[in-house]
C-alpha cells in the first residue's frame, strides 16, 4: 500500500499512513504525476509500458514516465536515444547499468523491473517510479545538509555500495545527483542509489579501455584521474566526497578546467571541512578524511569497515548509550595512516597521466 502524499510504501494490512494520516491506495493515480509533454506519449514499450510523460536525459538515454498496463503503477522507462545505438561500447554500458542494478537486492538501491529492446533494436531499462528529488537537486538549493538529516542517508547509501560490492560491482560515480531522496522536496525520509552506467562487474572487467576516465570529476578517485584500476576503495573515495559537499557545503578542490581538477584529486591533499560541533564534529570530520585519503591503502579498506565508523556516529548510537569519548576510541578513523598518503602508479598509461598533472599544477613529476 501506497501513501498519496508522502508516497511511503506500507504493508497490505495498514489502512492510513501512520505519518500523514492519508488513506492508504494500491497505487497512485498517473494523473496527479507531473512530467512534461512528450510527442512520444501514448507509444506503447514492450507490448506493456505506456509512455505517459518526459521526465528527464541522461547522458545516453531519455527516461519518461509511463504506466504499467499489467499492474497499472508508475514507472519510469529508460530508453536509449537512437544516436548512440551505433556505439557498442555505449550500448554494452547500457545493458550493463541494467544488470548490475538487478544484481542487487538492498533497500537503498533502485529497484529495475525490466530489460528489454524495443522494435528500434533501442534497449530500455523499466525501474520503479520515485517520489521526491536527487541529493544534487537538494544541495544546490539549501547549500549542504545538517548531519543530524545527512548522517542516516549517508549509513543508508554505504549499506547499499557494500551490498553492491559483495556481488562484485563497483559504482564509480558515487555522486549526489546519483543519490534520489524520497519524501516531499525539503522532507526527505529514506534514500535510493541510481545510475550504475559507470560500473564494474567482476565479470567485465575488460570494458573500459586503458586511457579511459570514467566518473564524475569532482568526486573521482585518485586511481580513476589516471586511469588506474578500481576497487571498492574508489567509491569508499566518492562517498568520503559527497560527505565533504553535504556536510561543509562545498568541494575541497575548485579548478579551472577537468584537468585541473583532476590534478587536484591526484595531488593536493584536502583541508579539514571545518565542521565544528566539539568532538561529534571532529569525529566526522576524522571519518571524510580517512575515506578521501590519496593513497587507497589509507583509505577504509571496504565499504563495510566505512560503514561501521558510520554507524558509530550515528543517533542510533547516542541513544544506545555510546558517548563521544568511546565513539572517538573506536573509531578506524583515529588510527594513523599505515603508510605516506600519496598516490602510486601501477600502469604505464597512469605515469604518462600523473607527470602531465603534476605539471598542471606547476609541480615537478616524480622521476
Amino acid at each position: 500500500m501506497l501513501c498519496p502524499r508522502c508516497h511511503r510504501r506500507y504493508q497490505d494490512d495498514h489502512h492510513f499512513c501512520p505519518h500523514d494520516g492519508e488513506r492508504l491506495v494500491d497505487a497512485i493515480d498517473i494523473k496527479r504525476i507531473r512530467s512534461q509533454p512528450t510527442e512520444h506519449a501514448g507509444q506503447i514499450i514492450g507490448d506493456r509500458y505506456q509512455i505517459r510523460g518526459f521526465i528527464g536525459r541522461g547522458a545516453m538515454a531519455q527516461v519518461y514516465l509511463a504506466q504499467d498496463r499489467t499492474t497499472r503503477s508508475a514507472v519510469a522507462v529508460k530508453v536509449m536515444e537512437s544516436k548512440h545505438l551505433k556505439q557498442a561500447r555505449a550500448r554494452a554500458r547500457f545493458i550493463l547499468e541494467a544488470k548490475a542494478a538487478a544484481k542487487i537486492h538492498h533497500p537503498s538501491i533502485i529497484e529495475v523491473l525490466d530489460v528489454g529492446l524495443e522494435e528500434s533494436g533501442a534497449p530500455y531499462i523499466v525501474m520503479e517510479f520515485l517520489f521526491g528529488e536527487s541529493l544534487g537537486e537538494y544541495l544546490r538549493r539549501e547549500r549542504m545538509m545538517p548531519p543530524a538529516l545527512g548522517l542516516p542517508f549517508v549509513t543508508q547509501i554505504a549499506g547499499g555500495l557494500a551490498a553492491a560490492h559483495r556481488a562484485g560491482i563497483i559504482h564509480r560515480d558515487v555522486k549526489p545527483d546519483n543519490v534520489f531522496l524520497l519524501g516531499e522536496k525539503g522532507s526527505p525520509y529514506t534514500i535510493k542509489l541510481l545510475d550504475f552506467g559507470f560500473a564494474k562487474l567482476a565479470e567485465h572487467s575488460g570494458m573500459t579501455q586503458t586511457g579511459m576516465t570514467v566518473g564524475t570529476v569532482q568526486y573521482m578517485a585518485p586511481e580513476q584521474a589516471v586511469s588506474d584500476p578500481s576497487d571498492a576503495r574508489t567509491d569508499v573515495y566518492g562517498l568520503g566526497m559527497m560527505m565533504y559537499r553535504m556536510f561543509a557545503g562545498n568541494l575541497p578542490f575548485k579548478g579551472q578546467d577537468e584537468a585541473e581538477m583532476l590534478a587536484h584529486q591526484l595531488l593536493t591533499q584536502p583541508a579539514p571541512p571545518g565542521l565544528g560541533g566539539g568532538r561529534a564534529g571532529a569525529a566526522l570530520e576524522a571519518v571524510i578524511l580517512k575515506a578521501i585519503r590519496k593513497n587507497p591503502e589509507n583509505r577504509y579498506q571496504s565499504m563495510d569497515a566505512m560503514l561501521a565508523d558510520l554507524r558509530r556516529l550515528s543517533p542510533e548510537s547516542e541513544r544506545r548509550g555510546a558517548g563521544n569519548a568511546i565513539i572517538d576510541a573506536s573509531l578506524a578513523a583515529w588510527q594513523p595512516m599505515p603508510q605516506p598518503d600519496i598516490y602510486k602508479t601501477t600502469s604505464p598509461f597512469a605515469i604518462t597521466a600523473s607527470r602531465f598533472l603534476h605539471t598542471k599544477l606547476g609541480k615537478t613529476p616524480p622521476a
